[in-house]
């Protein structure tokens, strides 16, 4: 990216001001940066081909949208989380560099798709070293759901005992006598979540099965509300010792995630947990089941659009949870 244009929209990022500016004109494919009306740093393509969407994190909007005055499509990255600024525009700048040595549209478009990806390869960590931002997230939402919203309906010990997505069951808890719920946990904006395997939504004809998702979005240390996983974790920790439950049945699902909550990484990720949505997986809910696939395919994964699943809402109180006496597995105090 040249120097001019950087230093251009950068002092657009900071007075928050919504301008553009046209990348390099010379370019096969065109490339904009600049600011939206809100002041949120934005990035974009324009190009007479239907581009791919690449995927991101929570922390940049990923659209695609066609143009009515030209016909033309737009690309568009727009940054929601300001703390994340400067790595955003380095990976714009990286983007540059690489559509700049292409010679025509389609291979500057297959450029800016493979520098994203490039990226989010980098920065995703390994799972033997640390879990990335979206797995971490999903952990605050499960931790949320089962210790903060499932109890007192459900017994710690009982919530403790069916919590077994770490353990990489298909649902993340599983009731004994009781339903199988999924959580789901995304950025509030999100607008489809994403389906791990054909198991994960089917259910025997005598279960009860519901997707639980959990809207957290990333925030600052000093919003009110917001809580990092270890702090989750050390609340979590006072209600299991008040029920008696052993220490090692959480500590044991940390290691099975690799979760270190010492790593001062966690310390600084927080998360504003902001609502949830419980959805009843019946017969005409939309999902890929076993029987659908053709032999030797499995592992299929998918995303489902929010927007479709409006009539599958249910109340909390229809999850039906009732308590299995016996069932538990820890002495109860």
């Amino acid at each position: 990216m040249s120097n001019p244009v950087e230093a251009a929209w950068l002092s657009a990022i900071e007075t928050k001001l919504p301008r553009t500016f046209e990348i390099d004109p010379n370019l096969e494919l065109r490339l904009v940066c600049g600011t939206d009306q809100a002041g949120q740093p934005m990035f974009c393509s324009i190009s007479s081909l239907k581009p791919g969407i690449p995927e991101l994190s929570d922390a940049v909007d990923v659209t695609r949208t066609q143009r009515t005055i030209d016909g033309n499509w737009v690309l568009l990255l727009t940054l929601r989380t300001p703390k994340f600024t400067d790595v955003f525009v380095q990976l714009c700048a990286h983007i540059v560099d690489c559509v700049s040595e292409t010679s025509s549209e389609s291979q500057g478009l297959s450029a800016f798709i493979a520098s994203v990806e490039d990226w989010r390869t980098l920065l995703q960590a390994g799972p033997s070293q640390r879990l990335s931002l979206e797995a971490t997230r999903g952990l605050f939402g499960e931790l949320w759901v089962g210790f903060w919203k499932l109890v007192p309906t459900y017994s710690i010990p009982h919530v403790m005992e069916a919590w077994r997505g770490p353990f990489k069951s298909d649902q993340d808890f599983q009731f004994p006598g009781g339903p199988l719920i999924e959580v789901k946990t995304v950025h509030s904006r999100a607008r489809r979540i994403q389906i791990s395997s054909e198991n994960q939504l089917h259910r025997l004809a005598t279960e009860h099965l519901y997707l639980c998702v959990v809207s957290a979005d990333d925030a600052l240390a000093e919003t009110p509300g917001a809580m990092t996983v270890p702090e989750l974790l050390d609340e979590t920790e006072r209600l299991l010792e008040g029920a008696g439950v052993p220490r090692f049945e959480l500590t044991s699902r940390l290691a099975e995630l690799r979760f270190d909550r010492s790593d001062d990484i966690y310390a600084d990720m927080h998360f504003l947990a902001t609502g949830v949505r419980y959805l009843e997986v019946r017969d005409s809910f939309p999902r890929i089941e076993p029987s659908m696939l053709p032999d030797g395919v499995s592992r299929v994964s998918y995303a489902l659009d929010l927007a479709d699943l409006a009539s599958y809402e249910c109340e909390f109180p229809q999850l039906e949870l009732i308590e299995i006496p016996g069932k538990a597995s820890f002495n109860e105090s």
